[in-house]
């Protein structure tokens, strides 16, 4: 048996730590259940296994299936046309050197699933080299990235995938003659050397391989060396040493630890027997997992030895301890994974002791409603079963002001006012003033304050939420059902002024009458916060009646001024923040004093603020916020302008916040105020996660169509491990599917995103994990996606995706050069054809120049003649007084209208002035070349009237024919 059993059979009942449950093994474990409900696609799981890249993978009855710590991607169907049919009925997964993954199914087939393909490959004609039986018993992965198969007839070979996609297998055991082939069992353990391995089968179907160096001595070749080294490995693989050094073993029915340092012992007796997985030992910290045979999962604390069966965590199995697990697995994070045949997968969560938790001891209503630390560190708390009770700074409860002795009741808020008296403001019991007073048995005397409708001058309501002492010493009093109230003092007697009581300018219209909280910022306006939203007062005033009232109802402020408000508080800045029911935390920033509005800055999505009600609030010493949500801790650090949320996970026990509760303790501590007592913690002493969670696109649907069902691949290979993708001009509207691989809380995991080229802006997304484009134009971007733990905001994990959204085939580049080559050859036919017009044209207008010429040449030739026998018929008939435009016409044989238009074109003249010109012009020649007198003049040129002649001679030369006469003879 094994070496560390007979100590255990020596010594047992002598300092050995006994198998009784210890509660703080798994007393604050979280427990979650996934089913076929949650995306699983079948209920029974066999295998479980995280991946180098940090998704977990899961073999089912019906297929392999991926989850991302949100969705789950199940590989049950075809995802490529060049993948073989996902395998059915998973029993056993590995991952090899490459990132694949290696499957083998309950009736001893073997698959690799290349995940950056979405492509499974069958591994049959790869084995028939090697064995004539293609069914694989085992799969185990070793320390070198190969992966070690074990065939039915007890051959051990070594396969190993290439970056090219292809399967490739060594033998390294031939079990050839060691095998009895009637029952297909060894006869003896295994142990064989070759290809460069030395490899051992066991009879209980251990396998081990080694590499065998080359210049080793012969010791190192020889079979009973390895012999021995190989049942060495098998012994402690059925053993395990936690961190402490302690050693585990399972052995008949028990499970044994044993400290070889401190000699001591553990022996846990086992509830389940039977044999349905193999054992698995699992370390993680302070805790040791193991998983038996038999199907028993326990949690070790290896720091007590203390032994406690898993089933015992709250919301395990619904309670029966005899439910059976098959896998299990501890992550580097230190969850537990449990796979189940029928139930699913439960993942166990075993946060931190970072809170602790202050019951009060009364039974029933015990939420604690205020909370207040006094000048000697004693706290006192107001819860709502009306009790009062005082603790010392510690935690540790000193006395109870009990309502039926003291009649106090629910205090909501407590506040010191300058004089050292502590006011307490309760619900349905008005105001209470309690004085230091050491005669009485509490040490504390109090005077109630009550409304009484006969008395104007009593508080204005019982249900009394808050009161507040501000800068100019006045106390004011809000009410949940009479309003502000402001109290004065007269010696002993005091007044409470309000609407109904001197407040003339308080708001009308029944508004503002349900006051929750109250603050003073630095300028010496108070600020009143109501059901109605905010109301604002100046504290400087000489009466009520002079106290001025300011809303933001009808002004352009923003929306949350006029919502219900949680809760208002004041920094050690100054700063006022304000909570208002659905809007969140927002502080405020100023005041415009044109408008009459208070400014704000929101703090919301971008810088992890997913909580829109925030009940309390409280500042750490290191001016970092803490705020309470309904069942969250949330810590704004204005500085990096982070919000980190503590849940669950990080050890916030299941309780839900009060309003307006909360503090921060001389010691350090904050202290807040819940259903189920005080939470109470070290803000500087939380521990918070620094890794850097990867980020993975994990899918992609292009017109509302998933990518891996496209007639044609837009990516090589899945979409997770792609760089780059390439779409059509019409696939221009897409959505991104990305996961941050965090399997605890994701509520501090901070994302957003932008497709660089497209968007201009980041997108913030808070709890959503998908980007969707519309309309995106043809070209190229690169789609970022970015995800940081907020409490590690400096490094965050980065993945990009390179688009590419091909133009239609009218705007490519050969599109284009074809555009290019028909404007050349438009650009030469359009220069010919011009130069072809040109010179057309050119021959043209010779052409019609020459006959143009030829044309006015006929034509002046024409016209010549013509009037030369005009001016011969003329000349014919110049004796003749009576012939005129018809004897012309009739002379040259044409017609009247012919003669004029003719004679009118070529000399601008009508036949009868041409033919009087042509008698004037004779007359001139013989004036000037006859001595023949005026008269013989006139009738030669074809005058018949000598004043006639006189007149005509003159209108046209300016002058009488006789001083044209003297002046020539002269």
């Amino acid at each position: 048996m094994l070496a560390v059993l007979p100590l255990f059979a020596v010594n047992r009942g002598r300092n050995v730590v006994d198998g009784t449950p210890a509660p703080v093994a798994t007393g604050n474990a979280i427990v979650e259940n996934y089913t076929v409900e949650d995306g699983l696609p079948y209920g029974i799981v066999s295998s479980v296994i995280r991946t180098g890249d940090g998704f977990m993978w899961f073999g089912t009855w019906y297929g392999v299936s991926r989850f991302d710590g949100l969705h789950f991607q199940n590989y049950t169907g075809l995802f490529s046309s060049k993948s073989d049919q996902p395998p059915r009925k998973v029993e056993t997964m590995v991952e090899d050197g490459q990132g694949n993954i290696w499957v083998k199914t309950l009736d001893w087939r073997l698959s690799v699933l290349f995940k950056r393909e979405d492509r499974f490959k069958n591994v049959e004609n790869e084995l028939k080299r090697y064995t004539n039986n293609l069914q694989i018993i085992k799969i185990q992965s070793d320390s070198r990235g190969h992966v070690l198969l074990l065939t039915k007839d007890k051959n051990l070979l070594l396969g190993s995938t290439t970056a090219d996609g292809r399967v490739e297998l060594r033998l390294i055991a031939n079990s050839h003659g060691a095998i009895d082939k009637s029952s297909m069992q060894l006869r003896t353990d295994l142990v064989d050397i070759r290809n460069g391995y030395a490899a051992w089968v066991g009879r209980d179907y251990s396998i081990f391989a080694m590499p065998i160096a080359t210049g080793r001595s012969a010791a190192y070749h020889n079979l009973d060396f390895y012999r021995q080294r190989f049942r060495g490995l098998d012994e402690a693989s059925h053993r395990c040493t936690d961190a402490k050094g302690t050693v585990w073993a399972l052995a008949d029915g028990h499970l044994y630890g044993y400290n070889p340092k401190t000699h001591q012992q553990a022996d846990y007796t086992l509830a389940l027997s039977g044999k349905i997985t193999s054992p698995v030992f699992c370390r993680s910290g302070n805790r040791l997992f193991v998983l038996t045979e038999a199907g028993e999962a326990l949690c070790v604390n290896t720091l007590t030895m203390r032994v406690m069966p898993v089933n015992a965590a709250e919301g395990m199995t619904q309670g029966k301890p005899t439910v059976r697990y098959i896998g299990m697995l501890a992550d580097p994070s230190g969850d537990l994974w449990l796979t189940t045949a029928g139930r699913g997968i439960y993942k166990v969560t075993f946060p931190l002791s970072q809170f602790r938790l202050i019951t009060v001891p009364d039974s029933g209503n015990n939420g604690i409603r205020s909370i207040f630390q006094l000048a000697d560190g004693d706290v006192w708390a107001g819860s709502r079963n009306k009790n009062l009770y005082i603790f010392d700074s510690s935690g540790r409860l000193k006395q109870t002001l009990r309502y039926t002795d003291y009649g106090i009741g629910s205090v909501y808020n407590i506040m010191a006012d300058s004089r050292g008296r502590l006011w307490l403001s309760t619900k349905g019991d008005g105001l209470v003033l309690a004085t230091a007073d050491a005669s009485q048995p509490c040490g504390w005397r109090f005077r109630h304050f009550r409304h009484d409708r006969n008395n104007p001058a009593s508080i204005g309501g019982n249900n009394v939420y808050v009161t507040y002492e501000d800068s100019q010493h006045n106390i004011w009093v809000g009410t949940l059902d009479g309003g502000l109230n402001l109290l004065t003092e007269n010696g002993d007697s005091i007044t409470f002024y309000n609407k109904l009581n001197g407040m003339t300018h308080y708001p009308g219209y029944g508004l503002y009458m349900e006051v929750r909280n109250m603050v003073e910022d630095g300028s010496g306006r108070l600020w009143v916060g109501t059901i109605d939203g905010l109301m604002a007062v100046n504290t400087q005033f000489r009466s009520p009646a002079d106290i001025r009232f300011d809303t933001f109802r009808d002004r352009q402020a923003s929306p949350f001024v006029n919502s219900d408000i949680y809760t208002l508080f004041r920094d050690s800045r100054k700063n006022v923040w304000v909570c208002a029911f659905g809007g969140g935390l927002s502080r405020m920033t100023g005041y415009d004093s044109a408008a009459k509005v208070p400014i704000f800055n929101n703090v919301g999505l971008r810088e992890g603020m997913e909580n829109d009600v925030v009940l309390s609030v409280v500042e750490d010493s290191r001016r970092q916020l803490w705020l309470a949500g309904s069942d969250r801790l949330s810590c704004y650090d204005e500085a990096a302008r982070r919000v980190r949320t503590f849940g669950r996970s990080d050890g916030l026990p299941p309780i839900v916040f009060e309003e307006g509760a909360a503090m921060r303790n001389t010691n350090g501590e904050l202290w807040m105020g819940s259903k189920e007592g005080i939470l109470v913690f070290r803000p500087d002493g939380l521990m918070q996660p620094k890794d850097s969670f990867p980020v993975y696109i994990v899918g992609c649907t292009v017109n509302n169509q998933d990518i891996r069902h496209l007639d044609h691949s837009v990516t090589d290979g899945s979409i997770t491990y792609s760089d780059e993708m390439r779409l059509s001009h019409d696939q221009n509207m897409l959505t991104l599917t990305f996961a941050v691989l965090d399997y605890g809380s994701q509520n501090n995991i901070i994302c957003r995103h932008r497709l660089e080229g497209f968007d201009t802006d980041w997108h913030y997304d808070g709890r959503n994990r998908m980007a969707s484009y519309s309309q995106v134009p043809w070209g190229e971007y690169t789609f970022v996606v970015e995800a940081a733990d907020a409490a590690n905001p400096g490094h965050p994990a980065v993945r990009r995706l390179h688009i590419v959204i091909l133009p239609p085939w009218w705007a490519t580049w050969w599109a284009y050069a074809i555009y290019f080559l028909l404007a050349m050859a438009a650009a030469v036919a359009l220069f010919r054809y011009v130069r072809y017009q040109i010179r057309l044209k050119n021959d043209l207008y010779v052409q019609s120049k020459v006959a143009e010429f030829k044309r006015q040449f006929t034509m002046e030739q024409e016209d010549k003649a013509f009037m030369q026998r005009v001016k011969d018929a003329v000349e014919a008939n110049i004796d003749k007084a009576d012939f005129d435009m018809d004897a012309l016409a009739g002379e040259l044989g044409m017609s009247r209208s012919a003669l004029f238009k003719r004679i009118k074109a070529l000399t601008g003249e009508s036949p009868s002035e041409f033919v009087r010109n042509y008698k004037l012009t004779k007359a001139v020649d013989l004036l000037t070349h006859s001595d023949r007198s005026i008269t013989d003049v006139a009738y030669a040129s074809g005058f018949s009237d000598v004043g006639y002649f006189g007149k005509c001679f003159r209108k046209k030369y300016g002058m009488s024919p006789r001083d044209y006469k003297n002046r020539k003879e002269n």
